[in-house]
């Protein structure tokens, strides 16, 4: 207990840089679970990772306003750890956007309770599935093992120019990365949506008293429906590979850590 109270600010710490992570990354984020329950479960596991660490041996600095410093640079860690992991489920999301729209489901939202956002309704459908997932590949504990190898790799966060630019960097792979993923699940109902537009168009073209509209409205998403029941699988097995993609991406971020 002792050594617990001599140890309380880098205690503190740890728990700051969990807290924050968890307050953005995948499932932890999620507003189903009670706010009180996410800081149980960051305590707890704080106390778990903390007499490893430290072990380690950390200087603290002696002034309030170092350490005041010290705690907002943990917390841009955790935020900017668990921001990296959350880009691949807006991925899914946004796979969902691509032909929402363009089969007339565009203005049927729901609210998504990870994000707290409106979002399409089978942006909404993915975006469970890839939790499904993402909790299948035990993501919710490798999140915590990052954490815990963060401390490690990335121990303090210099706000640096060098620093800001490594970080930026890693953050536009991602983001480039988010659009190829949406692409290639959303490619095969976008493909068939489009050519079912340009058949109705011709279509309207050969028989102008025909009401094309109408008729090739439901049958657009009877066809769209059946595609993504078809490419299920493979849809799941690009959030599988997409997910394991994002921890290797997260791991090489933490070695490449510029400091």
């Amino acid at each position: 207990m002792e050594y617990f109270v001599y140890h309380f600010q880098l205690f503190l710490l740890i728990m700051m840089r969990m807290s924050s992570m968890m307050i953005i990354a995948p499932f932890y984020s999620s507003g189903v679970m009670p706010f009180k329950m996410k800081a149980i479960v960051a305590f707890f596991t704080s106390m778990i990772i903390f007499p490893v660490i430290a072990g380690r041996g950390f200087i603290m600095p002696e002034s309030m306003g170092g350490y005041t410093v010290l705690v907002l640079q943990e917390i841009m860690i955790g935020f900017y750890i668990g921001f990296l992991m959350s880009i691949i489920f807006a991925a899914f999301q946004l796979a969902g956007q691509y032909f929402a729209v363009q089969i007339g489901f565009g203005i049927n939202e729901v609210i998504d309770p990870l994000a707290q956002v409106s979002i399409p309704l089978i942006g909404q459908f993915q975006n469970l599935i890839g939790l499904l997932v993402f909790l299948s590949l035990n993501g919710h504990h490798f999140l915590i093992q990052g954490i815990y190898r963060s401390f490690e790799l990335a121990p303090v966060m210099n706000l640096s120019t060098r620093m800001t630019g490594g970080l930026l960097v890693f953050l536009m792979n991602s983001f480039s990365g988010m659009f190829v993923v949406a692409l290639k699940m959303s490619l095969p109902v976008v493909g068939t949506v489009f050519l079912i537009t340009i058949s109705m168009g011709i279509l309207a073209k050969a028989a102008p008293q025909m009401n094309i509209m109408m008729l090739g409205f439901p049958f657009q998403i009877m066809v769209a429906l059946a595609v993504l029941l078809v490419t299920a699988p493979l849809i799941i097995r690009v959030m599988h590979v997409a997910i394991e993609r994002s921890f290797t991406f997260l791991i090489r971020v933490l070695h490449n850590w510029p400091v």
